[in-house]
C-alpha cells in the first residue's frame, strides 16, 4: 500500500521537479522571455484589424511547442505557462 502511494506521489510531483533544479528553472525562464520577444515582434508586424495579439500568442506558443517537441525538458514546463497565457489572451480578445 505504501509503495502504491509512493508511486502516485512520484507521478504527481514529477512536473514540479523543475523548481528544485535552478538550471532547468533558468532555462525555462529564458525560453519564456524568448517566446515573449517573438510574440511581441510578430504582434507588432500584424495590422491592428487582423488581431495582432492572437498572432503574437500563436507565435510564442509555436516557439515553445517546437522546443518541447525537440526534447528540451524545461520547455515542457514553459509550455504550460504559455498555453495558460494564450488562453487568457484569447479570453481578453473575446471580451474586449
Amino acid at each position: 500500500m505504501i509503495a502504491i502511494a509512493a508511486q502516485a506521489a512520484v507521478i504527481v510531483l514529477a512536473p514540479w521537479d523543475i523548481f528544485s533544479d535552478t538550471r532547468q528553472l533558468g532555462l525555462a525562464t529564458m525560453i519564456l522571455v524568448a517566446a515573449l520577444v517573438v510574440g511581441v515582434a510578430v504582434a507588432s508586424k500584424v495590422p491592428r484589424d487582423k488581431g495582432p495579439n492572437f498572432f503574437g500568442a500563436l507565435a510564442a506558443l509555436a516557439l515553445v511547442g517546437g522546443l518541447a517537441y525537440m526534447g528540451v525538458e524545461a520547455a515542457g514546463s514553459a509550455l504550460w505557462v504559455v498555453i495558460l497565457l494564450t488562453v487568457l489572451l484569447g479570453v481578453f480578445g473575446l471580451v474586449a
